[in-house]
């Protein structure tokens, strides 16, 4: 319950930051980007589940979205602004994940939104942190066996999830990026099917100024 309290409340004031510059209510010392992103999964399971006795493997394949920059300061005298230290990086992604079990590839479809927190050790090199949210689109296939056990995934529909990403990425000065990001999930996918989603993601992007 305290994580999801947290998680929320970064959410939170992440969105009245984004509401305050939208009103023009900013500092001067904040530079907006808007962009987009896509890139590679490599997705598993946890499985805390003592009943079902499996060992997850990887899965391939993407994710895709939009983002917003946000940076803040300057790093040193003279420095253009949006140059400092810090920056915020929220992402609406549609990101495809799941495993593979007994060559059986299981996939869950989800729609997340992390709210990243940046250090820039460089003007171009940042390290990430930060939490998700994930809401559950769909899966294939809609039931699956294992270890003899018949588990209906379409029943997970819907489910939402939180987790936390940590992460580093380049960015150019014309607006490429290039990152990776591991995402830890915090959340059993049900109240009986105590699997949690980890997927190790490489992206690329485009940040238009």
């Amino acid at each position: 319950m305290k994580q999801k309290r947290l998680i929320m409340l970064t959410l939170l004031m992440s969105a009245m930051c984004l509401a305050s510059y939208a009103q023009g209510e900013a500092p001067k010392q904040l530079k907006s980007s808007f962009g987009v992103k896509a890139g590679m999964n490599l997705s598993t399971i946890s499985n805390g589940d003592a009943s079902i006795h499996f060992s997850p493997a990887m899965k391939a394949d993407f994710h895709m979205g939009l983002l917003a920059n946000l940076h803040f300061g300057y790093r040193d005298e003279g420095a253009p602004v949006g140059t400092g230290w810090f920056g915020l990086q929220p992402e609406l992604l549609y990101s495809r994940q799941g495993f593979a079990v007994d060559g059986e590839a299981i996939g869950f479809d989800y729609l997340t939104l992390p709210v990243m927190a940046k250090l820039y050790v460089t003007r171009n090199i940042n390290i990430e942190a930060g939490p998700y949210l994930s809401y559950l689109l769909s899966t294939s296939p809609a039931t699956t066996v294992i270890d003899d056990a018949e588990i209906p995934l379409s029943n997970l529909k819907s489910k939402t999830g939180i987790g936390v990403g940590i992460g580093a990425e380049y960015e150019t000065r014309q607006g490429l990026t290039v990152g990776v990001r591991y995402n830890l999930g915090l959340s059993d996918m049900a109240n009986n099917l105590q699997w949690k989603s980890n997927t190790l993601a490489v992206s690329v992007g485009w940040l238009f100024f």
